[in-house]
């Protein structure tokens, strides 16, 4: 046998929040620890446009007081969190209303023929139907523990659910399919016990007792830069360029191969690569059965953005709001805002989910582009000419992520919460898609805590 290109304690396959936390509590510990990272950047899925005016965010957006784990980080490492709420409140962005290429304005859809809920529902915008038909009719009431057996009749689908609710399939469609919040298709491919607890989180960062406390934080130039710091406090190794292509497994050692043809060996691995990712490197030996289904099986969630910068001010002519959100390849948009000229919108983020990120996600980029500025001129005419493709990116078609946050079908709650991340001889995981107590930013800690712990007691 030759001998590996570096040797550790501990290896760290990726350098976003939680391989990064996790690497940086064992070197507290004593360890020596290497980071390997697939990309030449720093941050995971916490990626920030630098080079664009307002520094806007492909990944991670905000942050509330409920991040406890990621506002103490950023203090430990010398970030600082700036909060945004007052720029929300004095330019709430209000999303103009587009259905079947119709402007429609919140006077007219309670009583717009295109809309198909009933009853009071009729008030609600489209992205706000899906939402309260559950809170209104949440399955169960311990929702911090949503992943435990008792609940295990509920792990059904998110259409199931809300067909029993007595919601039609064209309610459906418009109010949880069109630009869905969780799944990979349709309302069918996720499981309503992880929605009833992402509410359930939603619901913990919106609660506030005083509206003069309302924090919604962003990091100061960008969030990338708190995983950029934490990077810089590393006293081992950080090898960017270091695609994961096998596994080797022994008992008191593992090895590490990339595609550069490197080797890499230590006492214990720490993986953060989600799933879609981790299911295309070779692990041997094979995790157990039930592991082994949840990396090869677990979805995420399909999302692709344009990064539009705006020539000029077109919702001034128009008279509407910059941000909309429509039934068309468009999508939801949003406009963000200058931190410190909060009346001067920066650029527009474009966000398309699931089947419509797939479709785009066919066509070249710059295609695909200029596709959906069309979408926003059909619709409204005054922004023709007025925007362009600054930035894109599709997080489904990126090599080292494979979407977004990971999304659990019917079924797959109950089959792999409980196995998904048990440590596989000397291979550890964290990320957050094996984080159970939080979601985002917060999990991806929440799940370094674990993973660090599980590797100290086993060394």
């Amino acid at each position: 046998m030759t001998s590996a290109d570096t040797s550790a304690d501990v290896i760290v396959i990726g350098a976003g929040l939680s391989g990064l936390e996790t690497a940086l509590t064992l070197e507290e510990n004593g360890l020596r620890v290497t980071v390997l990272e697939g990309r030449r950047r720093i941050g995971g899925r916490l990626y920030s446009l630098f080079e664009l005016p307002g520094q806007p965010e492909v990944g991670g957006n905000t942050v509330s007081r409920a991040y406890g784990r990621v506002l103490a980080a950023a203090a430990r490492h010398g970030v600082e969190f700036l909060n945004v709420a007052p720029r929300y409140a004095a330019y709430p962005d209000r999303q103009e209303l587009f259905i079947g290429g119709e402007h429609i304005s919140a006077e007219r859809w309670p009583d717009h023929p295109r809309n198909p809920f009933t009853g009071a529902a009729r008030a609600l915008p489209p992205s706000a139907w899906g939402r309260t038909l559950l809170r209104r009719h949440r399955p169960f009431k311990d929702v911090e523990n949503w992943h435990d057996d008792k609940h295990v009749a509920f792990d059904v689908s998110v259409h199931e659910f809300l067909r029993a609710q007595g919601a039609t399939d064209a309610q459906i469609a418009l109010g949880y399919e069109t630009n869905m919040p969780y799944g990979t298709d349709s309302a069918h491919d996720v499981s309503i016990l992880q929605l009833a607890f992402v509410d359930h989180w939603q619901t913990i960062n919106q609660r506030n007792t005083n509206a003069a406390d309302t924090f919604t934080g962003v990091v100061r130039g960008g969030n990338q830069n708190l995983p950029i710091a934490m990077a810089g406090r590393l006293r081992g190794d950080l090898l960017q360029g270091k695609a994961v292509t096998a596994i080797e497994l022994a008992e008191r050692s593992v090895e590490v191969h990339c595609g550069d043809g490197s080797r890499h060996r230590a006492k214990a691995l720490v993986c953060s690569m989600p799933f879609p990712v981790l299911r295309h490197v070779a692990i041997d030996p094979l995790p157990p059965p039930a592991q082994r289904r949840a990396i090869h099986l677990l979805g995420a969630k399909p999302i692709t953005q344009f990064h539009l910068l705006p020539k000029r001010a077109f919702w001034e002519d128009d008279g509407l709001s910059p941000a909309m959100w429509s039934d068309g390849i468009s999508g939801s948009i949003l406009a963000n805002r200058d931190l410190e000229n909060p009346a001067r919108v920066t650029t527009l983020t474009v966000w398309c989910s699931a089947g419509t990120a797939r479709y785009l996600d066919r066509f070249p980029v710059a295609e695909a582009g200029r596709m959906v500025i069309a979408d926003i001129e059909r619709l409204r005419p005054a922004a023709r000419g007025a925007l362009q493709v600054a930035a894109a990116h599709s997080w489904e078609r990126d090599p080292f992520a494979g979407g977004t946050w990971a999304i659990f079908g019917p079924g797959q709650v109950n089959e792999f919460v409980r196995n998904m991340s048990s440590p596989h001889g000397r291979l550890f995981f964290c990320g957050e898609h094996t984080a159970i107590a939080s979601r985002g930013m917060e999990a991806a800690l929440e799940s370094a805590e674990r993973a660090s712990l599980e590797v100290l007691a086993a060394l």
